[in-house]
């Protein structure tokens, strides 16, 4: 043995988190779109400032991919290091990639879902969703019929269904492919 260690599957573990990093920046990115095209003033927009801000979006929106991101990749560092060179490395990463994703889905779910409502939110109230939203909460009836009682609500909500689902099946498609390069 000449006591190298392979690092292919740390480098492989990486790969697989830069692009789940990549897809949460493109899902956070279309509800960033979808609130523009949704809240589009008549008189049009200043292409320049709408560019400008776009870029900082993406860059807050990195911030807190970084951050939903980190206990995954703190995670499946500390794994990838521990079982490399154990035999049975390929079944347990198999089975830390499936609770990543679990993860990554869940979280994700809800910011996508909260980052399509807050599209609908600005448009009715010219300002972002924050934390008052929740005093809503214990009027469960009358919060009812105001989501379900417009119908343009419907349209958000099946947007934001419909962009959960195919974030989750991007995610479980790199998550298959990665798979599939273990040992």
């Amino acid at each position: 043995m000449s006591g190298k260690m392979n690092l292919k599957p740390f480098y492989q573990t990486i790969g697989y988190m830069v692009a789940v990093h990549v897809l949460c920046l493109l899902a956070m990115t279309l509800c960033r779109v979808i609130l523009v095209l949704s809240n589009t003033p008549v008189e049009g927009i200043d292409w320049s400032l709408l560019l400008t801000a776009m870029v900082i979006g993406v860059k807050f929106d990195n911030l807190i991919a970084c951050f939903m991101g980190a206990a995954p990749i703190a995670f499946l560092t500390i794994w990838s290091i521990c079982l490399m060179d154990k035999p049975f490395y390929g079944e347990w990463m198999k089975k830390a990639i499936t609770g990543v994703e679990w993860y990554m889905s869940v979280v994700y779910a809800v910011l996508l879902f909260v980052g399509v409502a807050d599209a609908r939110y600005y448009m009715f109230f010219e300002n972002h969703l924050n934390i008052s939203v929740t005093e809503w909460f214990g009027f469960v009836g009358d919060t009812a019929g105001m989501v379900f009682g417009d119908k343009l609500n419907l349209v958000f909500l099946a947007i934001a269904v419909a962009l959960i689902l195919a974030y989750i099946g991007a995610l479980k498609a790199i998550g298959n492919r990665y798979k599939k390069t273990l040992l």
